[in-house]
Protein backbone atom coordinates (compact mmCIF):
# COMPACT_ATOMS: atom_id res chain seq x y z
CA UNK A 1 0.00 0.00 0.00
CA UNK A 2 1.34 3.62 -0.79
CA UNK A 3 1.74 6.17 1.30
CA UNK A 4 -1.04 8.47 0.35
CA UNK A 5 -3.13 5.19 0.29
CA UNK A 6 -1.83 4.38 4.06
CA UNK A 7 -2.72 8.19 5.42
CA UNK A 8 -6.54 7.61 3.77
CA UNK A 9 -7.14 4.81 5.57
CA UNK A 10 -5.25 6.55 8.96
CA UNK A 11 -8.28 9.01 8.34
CA UNK A 12 -11.01 6.68 8.43
CA UNK A 13 -12.83 5.90 11.72
CA UNK A 14 -15.49 3.27 10.73
CA UNK A 15 -15.35 -0.46 9.76
CA UNK A 16 -17.31 -0.26 6.98
CA UNK A 17 -15.29 2.96 5.31
CA UNK A 18 -12.50 1.06 6.30
CA UNK A 19 -13.27 -2.19 4.80
CA UNK A 20 -14.57 -0.31 1.54
CA UNK A 21 -11.06 1.51 0.91
CA UNK A 22 -9.72 -1.39 1.54
CA UNK A 23 -11.30 -3.43 -1.29
CA UNK A 24 -10.63 -0.35 -3.47
CA UNK A 25 -6.91 -0.58 -2.80
CA UNK A 26 -6.94 -4.43 -3.56
CA UNK A 27 -8.98 -3.72 -7.03
CA UNK A 28 -6.41 -0.83 -7.78
CA UNK A 29 -3.51 -3.25 -7.59
CA UNK A 30 -4.98 -6.83 -8.27
CA UNK A 31 -3.04 -7.15 -10.91
CA UNK A 32 0.23 -6.14 -9.19
CA UNK A 33 -0.35 -8.96 -6.52
CA UNK A 34 -1.47 -12.14 -8.78
CA UNK A 35 -0.14 -10.57 -12.27
CA UNK A 36 -1.45 -9.45 -15.44
CA UNK A 37 -3.10 -12.04 -17.04
CA UNK A 38 -4.77 -13.54 -13.86
CA UNK A 39 -6.00 -10.15 -13.30
CA UNK A 40 -7.55 -10.14 -16.42
CA UNK A 41 -9.71 -13.04 -15.73
CA UNK A 42 -10.33 -12.34 -12.06
CA UNK A 43 -11.42 -9.19 -9.86
CA UNK A 44 -12.15 -8.16 -5.98
CA UNK A 45 -15.67 -7.92 -5.34
CA UNK A 46 -16.30 -8.08 -1.64
CA UNK A 47 -14.31 -7.82 1.75
CA UNK A 48 -16.28 -9.01 4.70
CA UNK A 49 -14.79 -10.50 8.16
CA UNK A 50 -11.51 -11.24 6.72
CA UNK A 51 -13.00 -12.59 4.02
CA UNK A 52 -12.11 -11.63 0.27
CA UNK A 53 -14.59 -12.43 -2.40
CA UNK A 54 -13.12 -13.11 -6.02
CA UNK A 55 -15.19 -12.84 -9.06
CA UNK A 56 -13.63 -14.93 -11.87
CA UNK A 57 -14.73 -15.59 -15.46
CA UNK A 58 -14.03 -19.05 -15.89
CA UNK A 59 -14.00 -21.82 -13.17
CA UNK A 60 -11.01 -23.26 -14.14
CA UNK A 61 -9.32 -19.75 -12.81
CA UNK A 62 -11.78 -20.14 -9.71
CA UNK A 63 -9.66 -23.34 -9.17
CA UNK A 64 -6.10 -22.52 -10.46
CA UNK A 65 -6.46 -19.01 -7.83
CA UNK A 66 -8.07 -21.37 -5.36
CA UNK A 67 -4.59 -23.34 -4.98
CA UNK A 68 -2.26 -20.43 -5.23
CA UNK A 69 -3.96 -19.07 -2.05
CA UNK A 70 -1.51 -19.53 0.55
CA UNK A 71 1.10 -17.37 -1.39
CA UNK A 72 -2.00 -14.93 -2.56
CA UNK A 73 -2.80 -14.50 1.11
CA UNK A 74 0.42 -13.46 2.39
CA UNK A 75 1.09 -11.37 -0.68
CA UNK A 76 -2.14 -9.24 0.08
CA UNK A 77 -1.26 -9.19 3.41
CA UNK A 78 2.39 -7.92 3.26
CA UNK A 79 1.00 -5.12 0.87
CA UNK A 80 -2.59 -4.08 2.99
CA UNK A 81 -0.09 -4.05 6.42
CA UNK A 82 3.19 -3.71 5.93
CA UNK A 83 4.33 -2.48 9.43
CA UNK A 84 2.47 -5.74 10.93
CA UNK A 85 4.97 -7.78 9.01
CA UNK A 86 2.70 -10.93 9.21
CA UNK A 87 1.70 -10.84 12.69
CA UNK A 88 -1.90 -10.45 11.62
CA UNK A 89 -3.57 -10.32 9.03
CA UNK A 90 -6.06 -8.56 7.39
CA UNK A 91 -7.67 -10.85 4.96
CA UNK A 92 -7.75 -14.41 6.36
CA UNK A 93 -9.16 -16.11 3.77
CA UNK A 94 -9.91 -15.63 0.17
CA UNK A 95 -12.88 -17.25 -1.78
CA UNK A 96 -13.09 -17.64 -5.68
CA UNK A 97 -16.52 -17.12 -7.77
CA UNK A 98 -17.59 -17.92 -11.04
CA UNK A 99 -20.35 -15.83 -11.91
CA UNK A 100 -22.72 -14.54 -9.56
CA UNK A 101 -22.93 -14.75 -5.70
CA UNK A 102 -26.81 -14.69 -5.15
CA UNK A 103 -27.45 -12.93 -1.80
CA UNK A 104 -29.89 -10.46 -0.23
CA UNK A 105 -29.41 -6.97 -2.06
CA UNK A 106 -28.03 -4.70 0.34
CA UNK A 107 -26.74 -1.01 -0.77
CA UNK A 108 -23.15 -1.08 0.34
CA UNK A 109 -22.70 -4.14 -2.13
CA UNK A 110 -24.55 -2.59 -5.30
CA UNK A 111 -22.26 -3.30 -8.03
CA UNK A 112 -21.70 -5.63 -10.66
CA UNK A 113 -19.92 -8.77 -10.77
CA UNK A 114 -17.19 -9.47 -12.67
CA UNK A 115 -18.38 -11.38 -15.84
CA UNK A 116 -16.55 -13.18 -18.83
CA UNK A 117 -16.49 -11.27 -21.83
CA UNK A 118 -15.76 -13.83 -25.14
CA UNK A 119 -15.04 -12.66 -28.68
CA UNK A 120 -15.99 -14.97 -31.22
CA UNK A 121 -13.81 -13.20 -33.67
CA UNK A 122 -10.93 -14.08 -31.70
CA UNK A 123 -9.84 -17.40 -31.12
CA UNK A 124 -6.84 -19.72 -29.53
CA UNK A 125 -4.03 -20.08 -31.94
CA UNK A 126 -3.17 -23.54 -30.93
CA UNK A 127 -6.90 -25.01 -30.34
CA UNK A 128 -9.20 -22.77 -31.86
CA UNK A 129 -11.67 -21.94 -28.78
CA UNK A 130 -12.96 -18.70 -28.69
CA UNK A 131 -10.79 -16.18 -26.52
CA UNK A 132 -11.80 -14.30 -23.57
CA UNK A 133 -10.96 -10.42 -23.15
CA UNK A 134 -7.27 -9.85 -24.09
CA UNK A 135 -6.38 -13.43 -23.37
CA UNK A 136 -3.73 -14.61 -25.95
CA UNK A 137 -4.23 -18.07 -25.51
CA UNK A 138 -7.73 -20.13 -24.02
CA UNK A 139 -7.90 -21.23 -20.23
CA UNK A 140 -6.40 -25.30 -21.34
CA UNK A 141 -3.65 -24.27 -23.41
CA UNK A 142 -2.49 -21.79 -21.02
CA UNK A 143 -2.44 -24.21 -18.10
CA UNK A 144 -0.21 -26.50 -20.39
CA UNK A 145 1.82 -23.36 -20.91
CA UNK A 146 1.63 -22.98 -17.42
CA UNK A 147 2.95 -26.33 -16.49
CA UNK A 148 5.96 -26.48 -18.86
CA UNK A 149 6.75 -23.09 -17.04
CA UNK A 150 6.88 -24.48 -13.85
CA UNK A 151 8.82 -28.24 -15.18
CA UNK A 152 11.36 -24.93 -16.92
CA UNK A 153 12.04 -23.20 -13.64
CA UNK A 154 12.33 -26.51 -11.37
CA UNK A 155 15.27 -27.70 -14.05
CA UNK A 156 16.71 -23.87 -13.54
CA UNK A 157 16.83 -24.68 -9.78
CA UNK A 158 17.85 -28.06 -9.95
CA UNK A 159 20.72 -27.11 -11.68
CA UNK A 160 20.81 -23.81 -9.57
CA UNK A 161 19.33 -23.84 -6.47
CA UNK A 162 20.05 -20.50 -5.33
CA UNK A 163 18.70 -18.46 -8.41
CA UNK A 164 16.59 -15.59 -7.26
CA UNK A 165 13.73 -14.88 -9.42
CA UNK A 166 15.18 -11.86 -11.20
CA UNK A 167 18.19 -14.00 -12.35
CA UNK A 168 15.75 -16.98 -13.34
CA UNK A 169 13.36 -14.81 -15.46
CA UNK A 170 16.91 -14.32 -17.29
CA UNK A 171 16.51 -18.13 -18.05
CA UNK A 172 12.83 -19.09 -18.13
CA UNK A 173 9.91 -16.59 -19.12
CA UNK A 174 8.04 -16.39 -16.09
CA UNK A 175 5.78 -14.61 -12.99
CA UNK A 176 6.58 -14.13 -9.73
CA UNK A 177 4.15 -15.88 -8.26
CA UNK A 178 4.91 -19.66 -10.00
CA UNK A 179 8.20 -18.94 -9.23
CA UNK A 180 7.80 -18.17 -6.10
CA UNK A 181 5.69 -21.42 -5.90
CA UNK A 182 7.63 -23.68 -7.84
CA UNK A 183 10.84 -22.82 -5.03
CA UNK A 184 8.63 -22.90 -2.12
CA UNK A 185 8.17 -26.71 -2.76
CA UNK A 186 11.58 -27.61 -4.19
CA UNK A 187 12.34 -25.82 -0.65
CA UNK A 188 10.22 -27.82 1.56
CA UNK A 189 10.95 -31.13 -0.51
CA UNK A 190 14.50 -30.34 0.02
CA UNK A 191 14.55 -29.55 3.43
CA UNK A 192 12.59 -33.09 4.27
CA UNK A 193 15.48 -34.78 2.70
CA UNK A 194 18.09 -32.97 4.28
CA UNK A 195 16.30 -33.39 7.64
CA UNK A 196 16.56 -37.08 7.45
CA UNK A 197 18.70 -39.74 9.02
CA UNK A 198 20.39 -40.52 5.94
CA UNK A 199 20.83 -36.99 3.94
CA UNK A 200 23.98 -37.32 1.87
CA UNK A 201 26.24 -33.91 2.52
CA UNK A 202 24.63 -33.25 -1.81
CA UNK A 203 21.07 -33.03 -0.14
CA UNK A 204 22.23 -30.76 2.81
CA UNK A 205 24.10 -28.43 1.22
CA UNK A 206 21.36 -28.32 -1.88
CA UNK A 207 18.52 -27.70 1.06
CA UNK A 208 20.76 -24.90 2.50
CA UNK A 209 21.09 -23.53 -1.44
CA UNK A 210 17.55 -23.73 -2.07
CA UNK A 211 16.74 -22.02 1.22
CA UNK A 212 19.11 -19.27 1.66
CA UNK A 213 19.62 -18.45 -2.08
CA UNK A 214 24.00 -18.72 -1.26
CA UNK A 215 25.81 -20.03 -3.92
CA UNK A 216 28.19 -23.01 -3.28
CA UNK A 217 31.24 -21.33 -3.27
CA UNK A 218 29.98 -19.16 0.04
CA UNK A 219 28.39 -22.27 1.82
CA UNK A 220 29.61 -22.24 5.32
CA UNK A 221 29.43 -24.88 8.37
CA UNK A 222 27.81 -22.02 9.88
CA UNK A 223 25.11 -21.01 7.37
CA UNK A 224 24.82 -24.98 6.83
CA UNK A 225 23.89 -25.64 10.50
CA UNK A 226 22.48 -22.59 11.27
CA UNK A 227 19.25 -23.28 8.58
CA UNK A 228 18.79 -26.98 9.71
CA UNK A 229 18.30 -26.03 12.71
CA UNK A 230 15.99 -23.33 12.05
CA UNK A 231 14.18 -25.83 9.50
CA UNK A 232 14.13 -28.05 12.46
CA UNK A 233 12.52 -25.93 14.70
CA UNK A 234 9.96 -24.80 12.59
CA UNK A 235 9.08 -28.43 11.50
CA UNK A 236 8.26 -29.80 15.11
CA UNK A 237 6.77 -26.21 16.75
CA UNK A 238 3.36 -26.67 17.79
CA UNK A 239 1.75 -23.10 18.88
CA UNK A 240 0.02 -23.12 22.02
CA UNK A 241 -3.92 -22.41 22.29
CA UNK A 242 -5.54 -19.84 24.17
CA UNK A 243 -7.35 -20.25 26.74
Amino acid sequence: MKDAELLVLQVLKTPRARREFLLHVLKVHWADYIGHTAASHSQPYKLEDGVLYVHTDNPMWSSQLHMLQGKLLGTVNRELAPELQGRKRIVKQIRFYHGIIEELPRPELEQKPFMPQRDNERRCPKCGVPLIGDEELCFSCRQKQVEETRRAIRRELDKRPWLSYEDCRKLVECDKITFTDVKARLEEWALDRALGPRATDREIAFAVMVNTGTPPEKLTAELVERTLEKAGRSRYYVPARRK
